[in-house]
């Protein structure tokens, strides 16, 4: 289903949401996922593929092309039972005062809030239940380092993970640290944009693709990071259309065409307040899957 909304300013509007929020919810390529603009009720489930399933070993040819081809995609069923929603109000007034590039600012604002309640209730099944022992000992955020990187390499590869499509989501502390490391601040000195200095960024790392966060939870188990390969954890997203779209001023789905992200848009206007409301909201699910896609790091203080 297309973008479907056609007032200028609700464009424009849903536009600057949809861009923060996408950037915001980066860390979801190290898993899994099936997102998409179709309409789904809550509660519905949809059949996640699991990137990276251990495949069998190739066939010689027989005379045949058909002869073992009965494999299929493996999928995971996804429970879309997860609803937030953000919200703002502007009165009569404001809305006659408030300019384009005003709401858009807000709106870029509140789309990385939702994004980060998104991802830290996505991150509460990180936990040693689902995926078992951390990789490496506990590390305080003041000790880590890419030695401590190279040992979370060495546990994905015991664990069999694929080489590729590996990543790496770190709180920020743990981040900021690695950013010091002098290895991995003198890698980039050859390049001109030096990333890790100047824009406190390490794109890639021991293979690993790296992610920062702010709102990754403790979970209990004092989690402060995490390697992922796609087949560790499936999630999914849809849009949940309003039951009477009639009774809005506008809404719809608002989709990016490069990674199915979607959040729904709501618009409407309260008689009885005066005022007009705007509405974000995001419909998904998660679950986890194949228990060596994720390898935990922890701090140090409990039991890993």
């Amino acid at each position: 289903m297309a973008n479907t909304l056609t007032n200028l300013q609700d464009i424009r509007i849903s536009q600057a949401f949809l861009e923060a929020f996408r950037a915001a919810l980066q860390p979801l390529r190290a898993f899994s996922t099936d997102f998409s603009a179709e309409f789904l009720e809550r509660g519905k489930t949809v059949n996640v593929p699991v990137v990276g399933n251990a495949l069998p070993t190739s066939s010689d040819f027989e005379g045949s092309y058909s002869k073992n081809a009965d494999r299929t995609v493996n999928t995971l069923a996804v429970t879309c039972d997860r609803h937030k929603v953000r919200s703002f109000h502007l009165t009569d007034k404001e809305s006659a005062e408030s300019s384009f590039i005003k709401l858009e600012r807000l709106a870029g604002s509140e789309a990385k809030q939702l994004a980060q309640d998104v991802l830290q209730d996505i991150f509460s099944v990180v936990t040693a239940a689902n995926y078992g022992e951390a990789a490496i000992p506990a590390v305080a955020a003041t000790d880590f380092d890419s030695t401590h990187v190279l040992g979370i390499r060495g546990a994905c590869a015991r664990a069999k993970m694929p080489t590729t499509e590996r990543s790496l989501i770190l709180d920020d502390a743990y981040y900021t640290a690695l950013l010091g490391d002098e290895r991995v601040s003198h890698s980039y000195l050859a390049q001109m944009s030096q990333p890790s200095l100047m824009e406190a960024r390490v794109p890639r790392i021991y293979g690993f693709d790296i992610y920062d966060t702010i709102v990754l939870p403790e979970n209990g188990e004092k989690l402060v990071g995490f390697a992922a390969h796609p087949a560790g954890l499936a999630v999914a997203m849809r849009y949940l259309a309003p039951l009477r779209p009639e009774s809005y001023l506008e809404s719809g789905p608002v989709s990016d065409p490069e990674t199915g992200i979607t959040f729904g848009y709501r618009r409407f206007y309260d008689n009885d307040s005066g005022k007009e409301i705007v509405a974000f909201e995001c419909l998904y699910g998660f679950k986890p899957a194949i228990a060596s896609g994720i390898k935990r790091l922890v701090a140090p203080g409990q039991a890993t």
